[in-house]
């Protein structure tokens, strides 16, 4: 019997807001490489180097955040969290010298995304749905895209219109006037804290499998397949988010069609990230996300031979289908598999193995397009990479969840 007053879809909805946010803040910086270039003279170079900084301690800190996930639970890491990103944004307002850009995004930003990203908000879901859990995960995951398709243009607006100054200040409240408040008020850590069970179900009893260390989970191979699948996610990933602007111009694109192919891949994966959540419980994880790193294969491999501007369009669709959607999957997987106590922990692993795997991919399609002159090696690189996170899952086993009468409703038949 579901319970009326369940907690779980309010919860499921602040962690979409809370995506939202997170996604659209950190992903914000190319917007401002233009005006910090025009009025410091800033050169790209220099600015990139601070996305890498801030990919990096990304991913230092994932592991990190997931102990204090563990120790303290969600709730707090994700609203401090959250607050520390909006005021790092507040700062940036300020910046008159190269290093504050470096401390503010390339650190501090980073470092309140890893306690307020995917993985912290998907420990959270996985605390309150155990029998739905990928396909809420699914469902909240959607903010990724949701953040990039309404935060990105805005930011876009107020720097040509406002200035990048007021950019900063406006994109730093809106974290910590609507997401931080959201999560400290509505939010709470477990269902058993407010006398609920996992998925609001009354009268099932949950067998889940018994919750690992995080020593446990490196010894096992089904942590490793899923992580080496989910590198291969990370390398590709950040190969297009941070290259395909460039290849665009090379083609003969102008300067903005990179943002508006990522727009467009944005949407493509916020509508697939809905349709992996109705298809999970007929196809299960596993084939899904074979499916899934199989899509992307393909789109790489028309990216690889793409000379067209028309290519780019289609490619963008094809990428989208297959790039978010992964990582509730991959979620869903390690949760099922270890259980929810030191999922922190655990998934934050993952998460810094995916961090680095993300930032070779961003130093070899650089260093292959300086030494080759062209994109194609590096888009083949990935789909070669892809072809080995397919091969991987292939071995990959799924951890059923069991679902049986309560004690109370047992004895009553």
């Amino acid at each position: 019997m579901q319970n009326i007053n369940f907690l779980g879809p309010r919860v499921v909805l602040i962690t979409f807001i809370t995506l939202m946010g997170a996604f659209g803040l950190n992903l914000t910086a190319g917007q401002f490489f233009a005006p910090l270039n025009d009025i410091y003279g800033w050169n790209l170079t220099t600015l990139s180097t601070a996305v890498s900084l801030n990919m990096i301690t990304w991913g230092i800190f994932q592991p990190i955040m997931g102990r204090l996930i563990d120790r303290f639970g969600p709730k707090s890491v994700i609203a401090g969290s959250s607050l520390l990103m909006g005021i790092a944004f507040l700062l940036s307002a300020t910046i008159t010298h190269v290093w504050q850009f470096f401390i503010y995004y390339g650190v501090l930003t980073a470092i309140g995304f890893a306690g307020c990203g995917s993985m912290a908000n998907s420990v959270l879901i996985s605390r309150w749905y155990v029998k739905k859990r990928a396909t809420m995960l699914a469902k909240s995951s959607m903010g990724m895209n949701i953040g990039q398709l309404l935060l990105l243009p805005m930011t876009g607006f107020l720097i040509a219109n406002t200035g990048f100054r007021f950019a900063f200040v406006v994109l730093g409240l809106i974290i910590i006037i609507v997401v931080v408040p959201l999560v400290i008020f509505v939010v709470k850590n477990d269902p058993q804290e407010v006398g609920q069970a996992p998925d609001g179900d009354v009268t099932s009893v949950i067998s889940a499998p018994n919750s690992a260390l995080l020593s446990e989970a490196l010894r096992s191979r089904h942590f490793w397949i899923a992580t080496v699948g989910f590198a291969s996610c990370g390398f590709t990933l950040y190969l297009v988010t941070m290259h395909l602007p460039k290849f665009a111009v090379d083609l003969g694109g102008e300067i903005s069609l990179g943002g508006e192919l990522l727009g467009i891949a944005a949407l493509a994966s916020a509508i697939s990230m809905w349709i992996t959540g109705q298809l999970i419980n007929r196809f299960g994880k596993k084939k899904l996300l074979m499916a899934l790193y199989a899509i992307r294969l393909l789109a790489f491999v028309w990216l690889a031979m793409s000379v067209s501007i028309w290519q780019l369009y289609i490619f963008a669709v094809i990428y989208g289908v297959a790039s978010m959607p992964i990582i509730p999957l991959v979620t869903g997987v390690i949760g099922d598999r270890f259980g929810k106590n030191a999922m922190g922990s655990i998934l934050g692993s993952t998460w810094l193995i995916h961090q680095v795997a993300a930032a070779l991919g961003v130093l070899f399609g650089g260093y292959l397009r300086t030494v080759s002159g062209g994109y194609a090696s590096s888009y083949w690189t990935g789909a070669v990479i892809l072809l080995v996170g397919i091969i991987t899952t292939l071995f990959l086993e799924e951890s059923d969840v069991d679902v049986r009468p309560s004690p109370v409703e047992a004895s009553i038949k």
